[in-house]
């Protein structure tokens, strides 16, 4: 039996840190995933439909969001949601094919020989999965559990006997995929919500008996985080070194000695045709200031040698500030 299991949607994101138009074209982008994978469930015969909370951002949702969502995945025969902690007060969606798990739930589907028991966030605290042992869990059909949360497998001892008998646990919440057991899984979210979500994003085929997961990419767009080091050469040598995506997102953190008079605006106006946005982090060592001080016989010398082993962002701020404040002394 085949199952396509998605969550992390979060369609109506507001995406605060793009341009209006970027983040409404982000947002429709969110949708176009939702289509994608009604789609692949169209082309690959499956007839469930796995959503595992956070499709919807509810301050952003209004009712013909919900209409756009049942329009959507109308043409799948089962699909089946439970609500995240960024849709807990989501009203009812309409649509005979969908199955809105409001608090926890058990749905019967005999032609399939399927179970699927659902436990949905209530209120902006975690559910308590030990209400699950409660849950009668009979016959030797499938037999599918919807969570979504920030798990550890040791979570999962608190309904220890329940989980044995599941087949597949669809887990939401954290934005990369993983594999929490040897049968629950996080597909991550389907796109990547912010420059922190590097890998590849798309959602997960799954086929019960025997368990087999598979995920598929299906991301529009993805995102990188590069180190470059000002070697005396242009970010637009940079670009095609690192061979960028005008399609991505990029942050690109600077290193080395400060050799070249680069500007944030100037590295972005060299990277703006090469990329859909750029987050500059600038760490590059002003040269001979910092050769300066950590030469020098005095008190002031001890002080930026000593701050000079300090490692990272916090002691490069540190050395940096210590230069120019006291240069404004001197």
């Amino acid at each position: 039996m085949k199952l396509v299991h998605s969550a992390d949607l979060h369609l109506g994101r507001a995406f605060s840190s793009l341009t209006s138009q970027m983040a409404e074209i982000r947002r429709e982008e969110l949708w176009l995933a939702l289509e994608n994978q009604v789609a692949y469930c169209l082309d690959q015969g499956v007839s469930y439909l796995l959503l595992t909370g956070d499709i919807f951002e509810q301050d952003y949702t209004g009712y013909f969001d919900l209409k756009r969502f049942a329009s959507i995945v109308s043409p799948i025969d089962h699909v089946i949601v439970i609500k995240g902690n960024h849709d807990y007060r989501l009203g009812a969606i309409e649509g005979e094919n969908i199955h809105l798990i409001d608090d926890i739930e058990i749905l019967e589907f005999p032609k399939d020989h399927l179970t699927v028991y659902g436990l949905s966030w209530t209120g902006p605290l975690e559910p308590d999965l030990s209400r699950l042992r409660d849950l009668d869990v009979l016959g030797d059909g499938y037999k599918v559990c919807l969570l979504h949360g920030d798990f550890q497998a040791s979570d999962f001892q608190k309904a220890e006997d329940f989980f044995k008998k599941m087949d597949y646990v669809a887990l939401g919440h954290i934005h990369k995929a993983g594999q929490l057991t040897d049968r629950a899984y996080y597909p991550g979210s389907p796109e990547p919500l912010d420059i922190s979500e590097e890998e590849d994003h798309g959602f997960l085929k799954v086929d019960l008996r025997p368990l087999r997961v598979e995920k598929i990419s299906k991301a529009k767009r993805k995102c990188h985080r590069l180190v470059l080091k000002d070697e005396d050469s242009y970010p637009s040598h940079w670009s095609e070194k690192y061979g960028l995506n005008q399609e991505d997102f990029y942050e690109l953190t600077l290193v080395g000695a400060k050799k070249l008079d680069l500007n944030e605006k100037l590295i972005q106006s060299f990277f703006h045709k090469n990329s859909y946005q750029v987050k500059i982090i600038d760490q590059r060592e002003k040269q001979e200031e910092a050769l300066d001080f950590m030469e020098r016989e005095d008190i002031l010398g001890d002080l930026y040698r000593s701050l000079s082993k300090e490692e990272g962002p916090l002691g490069h701020r540190a050395r940096e500030l210590f230069i120019d404040l006291t240069k404004e002394v001197l």
